[in-house]
């Protein structure tokens, strides 16, 4: 994050303060520390860098000093001390403590101790970011906002988010995540927030603590230092006992309340009453959801009481613009990537973007286009210096900016302030759509980072960029399946995962979801073939990657690719011994699959022995063995899982004692306590192999706090009005006795929406509101009524996904999630939001 930042002689002096800290004062003297910096992929300003070797469940920054040193870095924080004597220590300030993270949090929150304006700090078990970011969009637009970026809110997003906090601001916005107990207290003394939000108390993550009294326990202590805390009137009585702030609320439809901010509903269109200090006013939401609505009133009574006035409400909350939280990723068809943000417009989630441009992969061509940054809050020549200092540090090759209201001295004094930091990037500067419309249609391959507010030529613009044929898109939440990964893994108590992404990768992007693994650091990914893993080594991906089904004629294509089989069988792993013996290779990678009760592949119990003689010889090392549970999602069959998960702890135990074993699936991970136990550690508990669960659906998904990872989204192509009597489509199906408008969406069979869930069978989400499908789902379009709303054609539908989920989806369609994930068509566009 780029903070102004401090001298090196400053950084060292202070470093020198904590007591248990080694120092080794060896790099040369910078002019100031700018970033501090976890990850050695994403270093646009190495030398003015601070690298702290973090210790996660799947990687370790000690693996990458050499790597940040090559980049440029020369000051690290380490937990495990170097040798001092290699050259890269050489010429590096090394600092060894013995916890890096915390290191990191007292350096951000010496940071934030300089800032004296007000700093909020945002809670809840949902709603944070969205929260957030439209009290941003509704504040008084003279007022410099700090904010985190994104959902950055994390023991790591805090630190790293409060470091572009300075003195140019007028007000702060941090947000604050936890998942466990214990992980509030550090947050809080990073944050030391004057005033608090809370948005909800819910059940997301509640497993983690032991009931909803310990989790609002544990949100509260983020408001120890507050004096007082914003929140909805139905939190007050779940948090009185834990707060000593001031307690201000919003109510709705509660007459009788004591809330500051009273909120009554006019109709079923979105539109209210509010009333608050004697005065009231009527506002629309544009967004019908019990959630949306929660959010935006918590949002709209933090900033009444932050200087904007209850009559400037309605203009505000009309214009509020669905939040991602997220830097999506699109597949250029010329070549490269489209990374597109046009939710924030600060600095701070400007370099967030930068620096995802900077670390994207395999392109000479890095181009920025960039509006203003209009939401720093900054004086206009000293916006233009910062977002020229940014631009200019970063690995973009050139600057396209759309800037219709920059004069031409505003042009001027963003070149020289390039110019004066020694940047020779190209800028090119478009005061309308059409130019730039053109230059994006002859832009060749490249990465592409868009950064530019709305605008009413925006879609044709970006749709330059990344072409694509179809509107319809699946939406990948990168941070989100990562913290399932984590959340299962913790559940279990395993040390190592196998990360299972055949079937392209459930539907998704199997290159896409198996770099975001890789840089995860799991054990293994699996795919089901031999091609499914060649594409993710010819995607450059160098993760050890087990094959679970593979024919033996392709053995020699495993053994150049570095794939790694599955032995089915005594006959298969015969075979993989002869082949190896004939090349003339040694200890070649295999894994073995035991039969223990799902009777489709795999070694019988009689076999082992032989199977362990067989190995013994060197030409096959033997790295997992593993078997399937059956039926581990249903409680039923439980006598039978355990059963089979008895037959595994014997087998392996007696003929391949040492062996990494796994036989937990997502199913079984999800229910591993009911399964075997509560006691740790467990053998069986040691890895598991999951798949479906990553991405939050499935068993136990919702008891576990996972959250869905994918939302399969389509546009209303155009609006229809249909006489009563009359159906709509092939058959002329679902007439109804009234007149109807119907929303004809850009979505059918062919992209993999189930045939079976037209009739009204199936329905969609819109602001809100589930609309049902009317007529039969066709090819290529479907229909469902939207009557007497106001719906308009470009309107965005979900089809499934957080606010819609895929399993009752899948229910209606009588098939199960796998087979609707799978099913989906190559048109549909996969996107992966960051």
């Amino acid at each position: 994050m780029n903070g102004r930042g401090w001298t090196v002689d400053a950084w060292r002096q202070w470093m020198d303060t904590f007591v248990d800290a080694v120092t080794h004062w060896k790099g040369g003297p910078n002019d100031s520390i700018l970033r501090l910096s976890a990850d050695s992929r994403k270093l646009p300003l190495p030398q003015h860098s601070v690298f702290f070797a973090l210790r996660g469940p799947w990687h370790d920054g000690h693996d990458h000093l050499k790597e940040a040193h090559a980049a440029g870095v020369r000051r690290f924080v380490v937990s495990h001390a170097p040798n001092l004597e290699e050259a890269w220590c050489t010429t590096s300030d090394v600092v060894v403590v013995p916890n890096v993270l915390s290191v990191m949090q007292s350096m951000a929150k010496h940071q934030r101790l300089q800032f004296k304006g007000p700093v909020l700090a945002v809670t809840g078990s949902n709603g944070k970011t969205v929260t957030k970011e439209w009290l941003a969009q509704i504040l008084p637009s003279h007022l410099a906002i700090h904010r985190s970026p994104l959902s950055h809110n994390s023991q790591l997003g805090v630190p790293l988010s409060l470091w572009s906090l300075d003195g140019h601001h007028d007000l702060s916005l941090m947000e604050a995540g936890i998942s466990e107990p214990g992980e509030m207290a550090h947050l809080a003394d990073c944050i030391q927030p004057t005033e608090g939000v809370l948005t909800h108390l819910g059940d997301a993550h509640l497993g983690n603590f032991q009931d909803r009294a310990h989790l609002a326990s544990e949100k509260c202590q983020l408001f120890a230092s507050c004096s007082r805390v914003f929140m909805p009137e139905a939190l007050r009585s779940q948090t009185q006992d834990h707060l000593q702030a001031k307690t201000i609320t919003w109510s709705l439809n509660e007459p009788a309340s004591s809330a500051d901010l009273k909120v009554n509903t006019v109709g079923d269109q979105g539109s209210f009453e509010c009333f608050f200090e004697g005065q009231s006013t009527s506002l629309t939401l544009p967004f019908l959801d019990e959630a949306s609505i929660h959010n935006a009133l918590t949002a709209c009574l933090v900033a009444l009481h932050h200087g904007t006035a209850l009559g400037e409400l309605p203009d505000a909350v009309a214009q509020l613009q669905r939040v991602t939280g997220r830097l999506s990723s699109i597949p250029r068809p010329q070549g490269g990537t489209l990374l597109q943000d046009d939710c924030s417009h600060d600095l701070g989630s400007l370099d967030v973007a930068l620096g995802a441009l900077d670390a994207a992969l395999g392109e000479q061509v890095r181009l920025a286009v960039l509006g203003d940054v209009a939401q720093s809050g900054l004086p206009p020549h000293e916006r233009l210096e910062r977002l020229a200092e940014m631009v200019g540090r970063s690995r973009c090759t050139s600057v396209w900016m759309w800037v219709p209201k920059w004069s031409g001295e505003w042009k001027e004094h963003f070149q020289k302030a390039l110019k004066a930091i020694g940047s020779s990037k190209e800028v090119a500067f478009y005061d309308n759509a059409d130019d730039l419309l053109d230059a994006a249609s002859r832009l060749g391959r490249g990465h592409v980072l868009w950064k530019v507010s709305s605008h009413e030529r925006q879609g044709s613009v970006v749709q330059a960029f990344a072409p694509t044929r179809h509107v319809t898109t699946l939406a990948l939440n990168a941070s989100a399946l990562v913290d399932n990964l984590r959340r299962l893994k913790a559940h279990a108590g395993a040390r190592g995962v196998v990360a299972v992404i055949k079937g392209l990768g459930y539907g998704t992007d199997p290159v896409k979801v198996g770099r975001l693994l890789e840089g995860q650091g799991v054990d293994w990914l699996a795919v089901a073939y031999a091609e499914e893993g060649v594409r993710l080594r010819e995607s450059g991906i160098r993760s050890r990657v087990l094959v679970l089904n593979p024919d033996p004629g392709t053995f020699d294509t495993l053994r150049a690719h570095q794939l790694e089989p599955q032995m089915v069988s005594l006959a298969h792993l015969r075979l993989g011994q002869t082949w190896a013996k004939e090349n003339n290779v040694k200890g070649w990678p295999v894994h073995l699959k035991l039969d223990t009760g799902m009777h489709r592949l795999g070694l019988t119990s009689d076999e082992d022995e032989a199977a362990a003689d067989l190995l013994k010889d060197g030409a096959l090392d033997l790295v997992t063995v593993m078997s399937h549970l059956a039926g581990a999602d249903d409680p039923s069959l439980d006598a039978a899982t355990k059963e089979q998960l008895s037959r595994f702890q014997s087998r392996t135990s007696t003929h391949y004692p040492g062996v990494p074993a796994h036989i937990l699936n997502s199913a079984g991970t999800a229910r591993v306590n009911d399964l075997l136990g509560s006691e740790r550690p467990s053998r069986l508990r040691e890895w598991i192999r999951v798949g479906l669960s990553m991405y939050g659906l499935g068993t136990g998904a919702l008891d576990l706090g996972l959250t869905p990872v994918l939302e399969l989204r389509s546009v209303v192509s155009r609006l229809v009005n249909v006489p009563p009597g009359e159906g709509s489509g092939y058959g002329w199906t679902d007439a109804a006795g009234h007149a109807r408008t119907l929303a004809v969406l850009a979505v059918g069979y062919a992209d993999g929406y189930p045939r079976n869930l037209g009739n009204g069978r199936g329905q969609v989400h819109w602001k809100g509101r589930l609309l049902p499908t009317v007529g039969r789902v066709c090819m290529d379009m479907m229909t469902v009524d939207a009557t007497g709303l106001d719906i308009q054609a470009g309107d965005e539908v979900l089809l499934w996904g957080e606010d819609l989920r895929l399993e009752e989806c899948a229910e209606r369609a009588h098939t199960i999630p796998y087979e609707m994930l799978t099913r989906l068509g190559p048109r549909v566009q996969r996107v992966m939001l960051r």
